[in-house]
């Protein structure tokens, strides 16, 4: 009997473990795996059971869930941030930031009590009180130690802060919000209540004083 040989072996080496040949043929490739290693080892090759290592894919899920949970953490610190910067920034305006309150002849005086000129308000809240010191102007031809004022509020504290509180009260108080007494070295001969900002003064202008009195109302003299 001729040898067979190990390419024809080989290709019916498929047909052989799915046992589709005819008897003889099976022997045939039976008795040819006994003597030809080659053969043998491509036959084993075959009928090994192949896995699929489950470590590529769990690392693959792995990498994956830490780099979808590093972004929801990104994500989650950043809205985090962003509330707290506008919640913030709503209080800090709320609370903090000044308009001046407009003049109004019933709410805001001035009167001499014990040689002492007192700022009165009788509005329901105020923020804050700013005043210059007396300056030295010409007003009219006349040279004058002239005073600015004003007084500021806040959302917080204006008419509109009932929007945040239930409470409602229609009483007026007087407040005493400054004090100028004659017997200081600069006597005081007017004051005025100005509309505009008294940080103007810190810019280098040379008109400054008089913006501050454009618009400004003469609530005193003396």
């Amino acid at each position: 009997m001729n040898e067979i040989k190990c390419t024809i072996i080989q290709d019916l080496l498929p047909l052989y473990i799915d046992e589709v040949v005819s008897d003889d043929t099976n022997a045939m490739v039976e008795e040819h795996l006994k003597s030809c290693e080659k053969c043998k080892k491509e036959y084993q090759a075959m009928t090994q059971d192949v896995y699929i290592p489950l470590q590529t894919e769990t690392s693959l899920f792995k990498r994956i869930k830490k780099k979808w949970n590093y972004k929801k953490w990104v994500v989650a610190s950043t809205s985090i941030a962003l509330t707290v910067a506008v919640l913030f920034g709503g209080f800090y305006y709320v609370m903090h930031y000044e308009t001046i309150i407009p003049y109004d002849e019933k709410l805001v005086k001035i009167e001499l009590e014990d040689q002492v000129l007192q700022v009165l308000y009788y509005g329901e809240d105020y923020y804050g009180f700013h005043g210059a010191e007396p300056s030295l102007m010409e007003i009219d031809g006349v040279e004058k130690n002239v005073m600015f004022f004003y007084l500021t509020e806040t959302i917080a504290n204006s008419p509109s802060r009932n929007l945040f509180s239930k409470h409602i009260s229609n009483e007026q108080k007087e407040s005493v919000v400054g004090m100028i007494s004659p017997d200081d070295p600069q006597i005081v001969d007017a004051i005025y209540y100005t509309p505009v900002d008294m940080d103007i003064l810190s810019e280098p202008s040379t008109d400054s004083w008089d913006v501050l009195l454009e618009g400004a109302t003469l609530i005193w003299e003396k």
